[in-house]
């Protein structure tokens, strides 16, 4: 890959985020390559050191340490991680599809005030913000884990490993309902 190819790559990771491509793409200079679990596609992230500061984050189009909750975002986020990744001990990418009957229970579990409709409302706006970031990659009916979940570093993914302890599961409450 030549420099002008692996400029572009960057600006297409800085334009719109992380990028899906065909397995057999090279990967740019400086960037991530993560596999999906089918092998035929992969991911480029930018390959931003540990260490980098707030300007740095923002030049790459990355999330600063601190993310702000747009309208629930993170509610949404949060029942996301708990029912796509079943086992905090594991690295969360690639994770596992989860029905998002399955997600919207966790979200009444984390917000019981709203009532179905507002839930619903909150549930489709947040993916449609946690999807433009490829925090999330929703599906017909499912959805899982994007691939900046992937760029955790040790400490993120020991606060991460915490807060999941903290998420309600529903597979422990009595009163779910199978959907």
């Amino acid at each position: 890959m030549n420099e002008r190819d692996t400029a572009l790559w960057w600006a297409k990771a800085r334009s719109g985020g992380p990028q899906q491509v065909s397995a057999g793409t090279a990967t740019p200079a400086g960037m991530r390559r993560l596999i999906e679990s089918d092998a035929r596609s992969v991911w480029f992230l930018p390959a931003v050191p540990s260490a980098a500061g707030p300007q740095v984050l923002a030049e790459y189009g990355q999330p600063a340490s601190t993310w702000p909750d747009t309208a629930g975002t993170l509610r949404v986020f949060a029942a996301c991680l708990r029912c796509c990744w079943p086992d905090p001990g594991t690295d969360p990418w690639p994770g596992r599809p989860a029905e998002l009957a399955h997600v919207d229970w966790v979200l009444e579990l984390l917000h019981p005030a709203r009532d179905r409709i507002s839930r619903q409302r909150l549930l489709t706006a947040g993916l449609r913000r946690l999807e433009t970031a490829r925090w999330v990659l929703p599906a017909s009916g499912t959805v899982r884990l994007g691939p900046r979940v992937a760029m955790w570093g040790p400490l993120e993914l020991s606060t991460v490993r915490e807060l999941w302890r903290l998420i309600p599961d529903p597979a422990a409450d009595e009163r779910r309902e199978q959907p």
